[in-house]
């Protein structure tokens, strides 16, 4: 009978503890536990405790990571680091709980990953979520300045190096990392083609806004796989292109009558982009300087360079030719300018002159002419052959076998 006696004294004991209320109780730490994904921690872990934030109100941060769009996690307010004799959970209306022995777990909906604040009242048991409201924010900018780089990715990431978040999206250059609680945070920022850049100590304040901007710098390891120089009108156009860090880099083209950069005018006032591919005219006024150029990376570390190219000069083509006389009308004389071309450089030349009517009125042998420009002059009141009056005569060249003929008015 006394065996008995005290099981059922027990049995009681056990009873009334833990139908016993929670209200009122001074309550010496509160932890949040629970799983979900990215959340994950139990009564005896210390990072479970809660913050005491006045009478019987406790608030705790998380860092839910990447809980998907949306997810469900999963918790627990514990009393006293332990789960006996009671916990409380999920009430079956959201925004309260139930102080029971083994009460279902409170599901709260995500819609994303980050900073919340789980707040509870271990009297009212009421509880909510918050998410804090510090930012960081910036833009981006690139060297040499062609806008956010393609494929940039900024990071996030707290104190310890845990990654808090990541964007590759920018709106007008712009980013944002919004809900940060008061920390310490460091930024990472990539692209292809582009120096790594490390941002440390960004210290948000509680609901303050940390800006920040980032300048990627090229690499400098530009090459250039092929370029090519040609005279069109006016001047001489150069193409070119790279198979590093394309559509990226600026370059410079220099010019110099030799093949020396040291000694090369730089030719253009702003850095050559390309749009759909490098292209540069470059304007000469004499077609026949035979011009070198080098093509120079716009970076003032370590540019790459491509050259000498050189754009030979245009000798211009030589034909034997008549030109027309000049005065003309004329009186008393007149001048002839004629050419002769290289093919006719050791053959006689001669020039006749004729009437109308085909009767030949003047004529001059020359003998052989050099190659290049010369001028013959005719004055018919010193011709042997009489009087040559007023009217229209043709003139006519002969060098070798080439004939050519012009028109002359002459006017007593």
């Amino acid at each position: 009978m006394g065996y008995r006696r005290y099981i059922i004294f027990l049995a009681v004991g056990t009873l009334l503890l833990l139908t016993s209320g929670a209200r009122g109780l001074d309550i010496s730490s509160i932890q949040l536990v629970g799983n979900g994904n990215g959340f994950t921690c139990e009564p005896n872990d210390t990072s479970s405790n809660m913050e005491k934030m006045g009478d019987h109100l406790w608030r705790k941060l998380m860092f839910i990571n990447e809980p998907g769009d949306p997810d469900t996690v999963f918790f627990k307010f514990t009393a006293n680091g332990s789960y006996l004799p009671k916990h409380w959970g999920w009430s079956g209306v959201w925004g309260i709980a139930e102080y029971d022995y083994n009460p279902p777990n409170i599901g709260a909906i995500l819609a994303d990953s980050g900073y919340y604040y789980f707040h509870f009242n271990d009297t009212s048991y009421a509880y909510s979520l918050e998410q804090p409201t510090g930012r960081i924010e910036g833009e981006v900018h690139s060297n040499p300045p062609t806008g956010v780089p393609e494929g940039t990715c900024i990071t996030l990431y707290d104190s310890l190096g845990s990654l808090i978040g990541s964007c590759t999206s920018f709106v007008d250059s712009c980013f944002c990392f919004e809900f940060l609680p008061p920390a310490v945070f460091s930024m990472y920022a990539s692209a292809p083609g582009y120096r790594d850049t490390t941002i440390g100590a960004l210290e948000v304040g509680d609901g303050e806004t940390e800006h920040v901007s980032i300048t990627l710098t090229s690499i400098t390891a530009v090459t250039i796989a092929f370029a090519s120089a040609e005279r069109v009108a006016g001047g001489v156009l150069l193409t070119w292109s790279t198979i590093c860090c394309r559509h990226k880099a600026g370059f410079d083209v220099y010019r110099g009558s030799c093949g020396l950069l040291e000694v090369m005018e730089k030719r253009n006032t702003t850095p050559v982009y390309p749009d759909g591919s490098y292209r540069f005219f470059d304007p000469c006024d004499d077609p026949t300087e035979d011009l070198y150029y080098f093509i120079v990376e716009h970076d003032p570390t370590d540019p790459s360079r491509y050259g000498p190219i050189m754009v030979a000069g245009i000798t211009p083509q030589i034909t034997s030719a008549l030109g027309q006389n000049y005065p003309n009308p004329f009186n008393p004389a007149t001048t002839i300018p004629f050419t002769v071309g290289p093919s006719n450089g050791s053959k006689p030349v001669s020039i006749s002159f004729f009437d109308v009517s085909g009767r030949l009125v003047d004529t001059f042998d020359l003998g052989t002419k050099p190659v290049g420009e010369h001028t013959f002059r005719w004055n018919p009141a010193l011709s042997g052959r009489g009087n040559i009056h007023s009217g229209v005569y043709y003139c006519r060249l002969r060098i070798g076998k080439e004939t050519f003929t012009k028109k002359l008015i002459l006017l007593r």
